[in-house]
């Protein structure tokens, strides 16, 4: 993972006067988080960092906070991206939210990323880390103590575990080998069909204990990288006014339904706003269930070939299954 960041710092410097900023990762407020890091003077890439904790999908950053399409000069954005958020990076370009000539593209194939509320459940008392790698299919914790193993099966986070595009779709420059992808595309949607093989009072249950968990921050939507609305969204708009800022289980219904029918055909599933959520709702599963009938009826998956449009955005009426 060292030789991973240290390649990854090389390659940003070796085109960084052509950039104003680059965007990756950077140890947090301990050492078992990391950070997104906006890197804009050569002599701070040394913060770069890469290991199985940059969960973070950089793409949320670029048409919510550096809008790349609109700059005054000729500099280029350097973005650092996983599998999965190169499948956000490629739906923002479709949407033209984001100009690829404007970006300076790192991949970097991606083994998981971990959920470190699932690994401080399995040891608590976990501090003075050093160093978190993977090895085979083990979690490695260094400590100044002692090194803890734990099966990735149980500290990954979920969309890792079902992940089918570990390695970047599109980039300018690959650091690493690409790896072998976790679930194929015949177990894209096992979590969907469990769920669907409960009746339909026990599924509304199901969701009725979930959502009500809802605490409308609206992290998920703000994590987002798709969610690009900001001060106009529904949730908090007056104009139209289709939701209150009423906690009761009807208005977090019609909340997570909207925020999943605005992605429909556009999600990515890339999972971050199911990472940040504060009660841990898998609201991901919601925006799935939308992609799997899209992926069905229109045969279109989100994020995976920058020059095709997203059914959505079109009208044919010759679609056969419309």
């Amino acid at each position: 993972m060292e030789d991973k960041a240290k390649t990854l710092q090389e390659e940003f410097l070796k085109v960084f006067e052509k950039l104003d900023v680059a965007l990756g990762w950077e140890t947090g407020y301990d050492s078992l988080h990391a950070t997104p890091s906006f890197i804009r003077q050569s002599q701070d890439l040394n913060r770069m960092v890469w290991n199985p904790l940059c969960s973070q999908n950089l793409c949320t950053y670029l048409a919510k906070t550096l809008n790349p399409s609109v700059r005054e000069n000729d500099k280029k954005i350097g973005i650092c991206v996983k599998g999965c958020d190169s499948r956000s990076l490629i739906a923002l370009i479709q949407e033209k939210f984001v100009a690829r000539e404007t970006l300076y593209i790192v991949g970097i194939p991606c083994e998981g990323t971990v959920d470190w509320r699932r690994l401080m459940r399995l040891k608590p008392s976990l501090k003075d880390v050093q160093a978190v790698t993977i090895q085979g299919n083990e979690l490695c914790v260094e400590t100044t103590q002692k090194t803890y193993r734990f099966p990735l099966q149980q500290v990954l986070e979920q969309r890792c575990l079902q992940c089918r595009y570990p390695n970047p779709i599109i980039y300018d420059c690959l650091i690493g080998h690409p790896i072998t992808p976790r679930a194929g595309d015949g177990q894209a949607y096992e979590d969907i069909e469990k769920i669907e093989q409960y009746s339909l009072s026990d599924r509304l249950k199901f969701w009725e204990k979930e959502l009500d968990r809802c605490i409308r921050c609206y992290a998920c939507r703000n994590a987002c990288p798709l969610c690009v609305c900001r001060d106009r969204c529904i949730a908090e708009t007056r104009t139209p006014k289709w939701l209150t800022q009423r906690c009761d289980l009807t208005e977090k219904f019609l909340y997570h339904m909207i925020h999943a029918m605005h992605l429909a055909g556009r999600c990515t599933e890339c999972g971050e706003c199911e990472r940040v959520c504060p009660v841990e709702i898998p609201v991901t599963l919601i925006k799935k269930k939308l992609n799997q009938i899209v992926k069905d009826m229109l045969d279109y998956e989100a994020g995976i070939d920058p020059q095709k449009q997203p059914p959505l955005l079109t009208f044919d009426p010759g679609e056969n299954k419309i």
